[in-house]
């Protein structure tokens, strides 16, 4: 039996030699066509304004955990009228990270500025807001 087996392999080497797609499976010629996504290239445009809008939902952030400790009530719907400090804290960090991560995944430069320019105008008005009702920045999350 080792006798036959020992033929079997010496014949084929010498009458095939190697098989270029041994173990390959019936998919191994096929060209592959997808790659992995890349991110979006930010241009210094893209740069300042998520700066920008990071930084004011940042004083947002605090100004609005100084109005929820003083009792004011809070104009954001999605929060509530009264929400907690940490109700706050876990739904503006969330925003705040979405709109430092995710945002920048967008591919369309036009939509990713777009969204980031509404993110400053919206913030921007809600810091003047916030500061015009005498609110500081409470460093205390």
């Amino acid at each position: 039996m080792a006798g036959g087996l020992l033929i079997l392999a010496v014949s084929s080497v010498l009458v095939g030699g190697d098989d270029p797609y041994h173990n390959q499976g019936p998919l191994a010629s096929l060209a592959k066509d997808l790659r992995k996504p890349q991110p979006a290239a930010l241009q210094w445009q893209d740069h300042a304004l998520r700066v920008s809008s990071s930084i004011l939902i940042v004083a947002d952030w605090l100004s609005t955990i100084d109005g929820l400790r003083q009792g004011f009530p809070e104009s954001n719907p999605l929060l509530g009228e009264h929400p907690s400090v940490g109700r706050a804290n876990i739904m503006i960090a969330t925003g705040l990270l979405a709109n430092a991560f995710l945002v920048p995944k967008i591919k369309d430069p036009e939509l990713r500025r777009g969204i980031w320019l509404m993110m400053v105008l919206i913030e921007f008005h809600a810091v003047h807001n916030n500061r015009s009702l005498g609110l500081g920045f409470n460093f205390r999350l």
